[in-house]
């Protein structure tokens, strides 16, 4: 059950008033066409006429505002239901624009399919995957991507570039009034100041630079020149692939899927003030929301998207995360996507003014990361993943020759901090899993109230492995209420077997004891969550079976197993960690 937070404005369930909601949709709007730059990076390297390039700009504008509405989606199969909509992604960047360079648009177009693809098969293999797509790692993906964004908007805000120029105080001086106001409306900002913060310092930054000759005369002309309406034509789409860029994609998938991990984490964090630990179900749900949106914009001739940890870091910052916003988003970028003016005009955005807003949104995903990853407390495996891997994801920065000296497909491998990074983490992870299954045992003696030996073993080994406290607790509570029940209907005449045993992501506690509950000869009697065949079991016996059968429905476990062969019985509760 979920608990609203207190500092929320608009919850993720609630229904801004329609001003609000209007003003709302237009701020994350204008926040996911800033992305555009990263199509026109990728349309400049396939060498594509101008009209070709403004029709893709329009057509990227529509595969944006479908990937929005996607994963604003909270009934059905898809969608894990927040506001967090999907941007161009930086995470595509370096494959897509190898993929311009060697086979132009259309290749880019139809290895962003296979990626989008790769994406929708690992969220069916989710929870076989569930030692990759945990928490630490969950974590360390926004974390990492906090910090490459923070860095690059940094950069932008020191505005490095213009140092020698004589207006670069002006520079400094229009990038630390965008940042400040952002900054300060988010704190002491009310009500509609306080929701409008990013767009409202997005805007001074952008009158202020064009005061001060930032937006020069040429962006002006381009803006002059492009037509007031013009409907995206799909005549000129086609589609290619290159086997050898298949490494390079799929590595991009399988980050942007843990990235998706993180930030629907994220999202879920935001959204209950009770959150202890992910709902893998919704983050299934999310990614295959996000790999259809990745395939849907490269059949509409768009590079990768992904969902946005900066956008999700504004509705923190804001408090405002309704869904219905995403839905507002959306329309508005159909709407963006038949006025090429309003798209030059976004490309025409200065950097120095979006670097700000990065530096803005980053300073919340570091924090969001690094409040995943101590979720669960990290063991020595996970001290060496997180450290390892963060260094390697900040070394692309601080060695970038190391790097452009790789080949081209090591390069692609390794083309951005994130991708870096996680494919540290996932091998470190993988090899780390060797000898991490601990196990435990405990005797109890029939008649024996074990209560208090139950719950000092099971508290004992939680402590000793590391298991989250309230994991701990329910799994102590669930064992207890199984042996009263044992004990209440005399089902076991022996000694009772608990076997404990942790293996980094699930707590699993077996139960053994002989007793009456003895199926037909020959038979074996297995049930999950449980649903046994009673027809199998003797008549005298199938009451007590049925009995424990219905008491399990109501033990808190991720999973419920009871086997049954002669007087051996073994109940088994596994706890998500």
């Amino acid at each position: 059950m979920t608990e609203r937070p207190t500092d929320l404005v608009y919850a993720v369930d609630e229904r801004p008033p329609l001003p609000q909601w209007l003003l709302l949709g237009l701020q994350y709007a204008v926040m996911i066409a800033t992305y555009l730059v990263i199509v026109v990076i990728v349309i400049s390297h396939a060498h594509v006429s101008d009209t070709v390039a403004t029709n893709a700009l329009s057509l990227a504008l529509i595969a944006a505002a479908i990937g929005t509405a996607l994963q604003s989606l909270h009934k059905g199969p898809l969608g894990a239901g927040f506001l967090a909509p999907p941007v161009f992604s930086a995470i595509y960047l370096a494959p897509s624009v190898l993929a311009a360079s060697i086979g132009g648009l259309p290749l880019v177009f139809g290895m962003t399919i296979f990626a989008g693809l790769i994406e929708i098969v690992l969220a069916f293999m989710l929870r076989r995957l569930r030692v990759i797509f945990q928490p630490i790692l969950s974590g360390l993906t926004v974390l990492v991507v906090g910090l490459q964004l923070g860095l690059v908007g940094i950069g932008e805000v020191l505005d490095v570039r213009h140092v020698d120029l004589a207006a670069f105080p002006l520079h400094i001086a229009v990038t630390t009034l965008t940042l400040g106001v952002c900054i300060a409306l988010s704190i002491w900002g009310k009500g509609t100041m306080r929701l409008f913060c990013s767009l409202t310092g997005l805007t001074i930054g952008v009158v202020a630079a064009l005061s001060v000759g930032m937006i020069g005369a040429a962006a002006l002309a381009r803006i002059e020149a492009a037509p007031a309406f013009q409907v995206p034509s799909l005549a000129s789409l086609s589609y290619s692939f290159e086997p050898g860029l298949v490494p390079a994609f799929l590595a991009a998938g399988l980050a942007a899927t843990l990235r998706t991990v993180g930030v629907v984490t994220t999202c879920q964090r935001i959204n209950d003030a009770a959150w202890k630990r992910p709902d893998m179900e919704n983050i299934r749900k999310g990614i295959l929301a996000d790999g259809l949106g990745c395939v849907i914009g490269g059949l509409l001739g768009a590079p990768g998207m992904n969902i946005a940890p900066s956008l999700v870091s504004i509705s923190g910052a804001t408090g405002a995360t309704s869904r219905v916003i995403a839905h507002v988003a959306a329309a508005i970028l159909l709407l963006f996507a038949f006025l090429p003016k309003l798209a030059a005009a976004f490309l025409a955005l200065p950097l120095e003014v979006a670097g700000a807003v990065l530096v803005f949104t980053a300073s919340f995903m570091i924090t969001s990361g690094m409040q995943i990853i101590l979720s669960r407390t990290p063991d020595t495996r996970a001290i060496y993943v997180i450290g390892i891997s963060t260094l390697l994801a900040l070394s692309k920065r601080v060695f970038p020759d190391y790097f452009t000296a790789l080949s081209a497909l090591e390069q692609s491998l390794a083309s951005s901090a994130l991708a870096l990074g996680l494919m540290a983490a996932v091998a470190l992870t993988l090899v780390f899993r060797f000898g991490t299954t601990q196990t435990a045992v405990l005797t109890l003696a029939p008649g024996e109230d074990a209560d208090e030996r139950v719950g000092d073993f099971i508290r004992h080994q939680a402590a000793q492995w590391k298991v989250d406290a309230e994991a701990a607790e329910n799994c102590r509570a669930s064992v207890v209420g199984v042996l009263a029940y044992l004990k209440a209907h005399a089902l076991h005449d022996s000694d009772i077997t608990l076997r404990a045993r942790f293996d980094g992501i699930d707590l699993a506690l077996a139960i053994d004891y002989r007793g009456r509950m003895i199926p037909a000869a020959g038979v074996q009697v297995v049930t999950r969550e449980p649903s046994a065949r009673t027809e199998d079991l003797q008549d005298e016996e199938a009451p007590a079976y049925v009995g424990l059968r219905n008491f399990l429905r109501h033990i808190h476990a991720d999973q419920k197993y009871v086997a049954a062969k002669g007087p051996d019985v073994r109940i088994r509760l596994r706890f998500a960690v």
